[in-house]
């Protein structure tokens, strides 16, 4: 009876783990797609809301992630076809998904208060 405890245990420790996060922020109805396909198939190594806490690849919701600096075009290419250290995705998401994905992760930024705006006021301010 120990064993199948034990097995049990295991079993449901590992089933959890593969679960992934669960978002916390709450977003408006038209981000909700983009933040569910989001935890689909980029919020097990992102980390939920893309903040890349105690995850395998880095937070999205940053500067280096910001449309200036990380385009829409180049996140698609990056979703569809991975990199080096990131696997594509292009058989887990259909173009839908991924502009829907792209519009939350927009978002989050700026929920964040990370935008370009306000990072160049921040640098034209001698004060």
């Amino acid at each position: 009876m120990k064993i199948k405890s034990l097995l049990f245990a295991i079993s449901t420790s590992f089933y959890l783990s593969a679960c992934g996060v669960e978002p916390t922020l709450v977003v408006p109805d038209e981000y909700k797609a983009g933040q569910k396909a989001f935890h689909k198939v980029c919020g097990n190594c992102h980390g939920a809301d893309a903040l890349g806490k105690n995850s395998k690849a880095p937070k999205l919701i940053d500067e280096d992630y910001l449309p200036e600096n990380f385009s829409d075009k180049e996140l698609i290419e990056q979703i569809l076809n991975g990199s080096e250290k990131m696997p594509a995705q292009k058989n887990k998401v259909n173009a839908s998904e991924v502009d829907e994905i792209i519009k939350y992760l927009r978002y989050s930024q700026k929920a964040a208060g990370l935008t370009a705006s306000s990072e160049s006021e921040e640098k034209d301010d001698p004060a």
